[in-house]
C-alpha cells in the first residue's frame, strides 16, 4: 500500500512514484494568446477576406481551363476530373471562411455533380462550365454573403440542371 508519498507502507513492494512535470518547466508565458496577438490574426483574417475574390479567381480560371480542355477532348481524363475536383473542394471551404457562403454553395454542387458522374459527356460538361461562370460571376461582382434572391436563383437554376441531367440518365 502506498503512503501517497511515494512508499509502501507494508514493506517490500512495489514502490509507486510520481515523475515531476518537466513540460510544465519547459512552457513560458501566460498560456494564452495575448489582446496584441488576437488582434494581429483578426488583421491578417480581415486582410485575406479583402483580398479572396482577387486570388480565388485565379482558381476559378483553372477550372475553367479543366473543363473547357474536357470539353474540347472529352477523354474523360480522371485526373483532369481530381484536379478540378479538389479546386472545387477547397473552393467550397474557402467561401464560407471568407464570407463567400455563394462559392460554397455553388462549389459544393460541383463537387456533388463531379462525383455523380460514371462518364463525361457534352452535357455533363455544360453543367460543369455553368458552375465555373456562376463562380466567376460571385467573384468579380464581388457578391458576399447569400446572394439575396439573384443568388437563390442562381443555385437553384444550377440544382434543376443537375437534376434535368440525372433524370436523363436513368
Amino acid at each position: 500500500m502506498n503512503d501517497g508519498n511515494g512508499k509502501t507502507a507494508d514493506g517490500p513492494g512495489a514502490q509507486i512514484f510520481s515523475p515531476p512535470n518537466s513540460v510544465r518547466q519547459k512552457v513560458t508565458g501566460s498560456g494564452g494568446p495575448t489582446p496584441e496577438m488576437l488582434a494581429k490574426a483578426d488583421a491578417a483574417i480581415k486582410k485575406m477576406t479583402e483580398d479572396y475574390p482577387s486570388w480565388a479567381i485565379n482558381e476559378v480560371d483553372r477550372l475553367g481551363e479543366l473543363i473547357q480542355l474536357e470539353a474540347d477532348d472529352q477523354k474523360g481524363d480522371q485526373e483532369r476530373l481530381k484536379e478540378a475536383y479538389k479546386l472545387s473542394h477547397d473552393m467550397r471551404g474557402q467561401g464560407g471562411s471568407f464570407g463567400y457562403p455563394m462559392i460554397t454553395g455553388v462549389a459544393g454542387s460541383f463537387c456533388n455533380f463531379v462525383n455523380s458522374l460514371d462518364a463525361i459527356d457534352g452535357k455533363a460538361v455544360d453543367i460543369l462550365q455553368a458552375h465555373v461562370k456562376a463562380m466567376r460571376a460571385v467573384l468579380q461582382n464581388r457578391i458576399a454573403g447569400d446572394g439575396g434572391p439573384i443568388g437563390a436563383k442562381i443555385l437553384d437554376g444550377l440544382n434543376k440542371a443537375v437534376a434535368k441531367y440525372a433524370a436523363s440518365k436513368g
